[in-house]
């Protein structure tokens, strides 16, 4: 049974030219066979995920993948930027990014937020459209 317990795979890091530190707990991110790649974000108060997207081939991309991601708040509130909107997330809600699009999260509230991130390739879904 592999368990990863909050904290073993733990970074404080600056992303995408965005204000602060995202704290970032990386779950099986060097034994997992599932296409989706998934992470736990904690945003302090004014901490943000700088604007970014994911597109193969693009030199302004921030991967050299292609990939899909799907936010869900967990906890908290966060402001999202997808394209040209902006939108309030807050537990329990979740956007849908496609490849190539740009966007980023910021925590403009008091309070702490959390957000469980899902990223994969775009053709990852075997149920998509069925």
């Amino acid at each position: 049974m592999q368990i990863q317990r909050r904290g073993q795979d733990h970074h404080d890091w600056s992303l995408y030219k965005g204000e602060g530190q995202v704290g970032v707990e990386w779950y099986f991110r060097h034994t997992t066979d599932l296409p989706t790649s998934v992470m736990l974000y904690h945003l302090e108060p004014g901490a943000e995920e700088g604007e970014h997207f994911h597109l193969e081939g693009d030199p302004g991309s921030c991967s050299v993948v292609s990939e899909d991601e799907l936010y869900l708040v967990v906890s908290g509130e966060v402001v999202v930027t997808v394209g040209d909107e902006r939108a309030v997330l807050r537990s329990g809600d979740a956007v849908y990014v496609p490849e190539g699009v740009p966007h980023g999260a910021k925590n403009e509230s008091d309070l702490p937020a959390e957000l469980v991130l899902l990223f994969g390739p775009p053709d990852g879904n075997p149920l998509r459209g069925k």
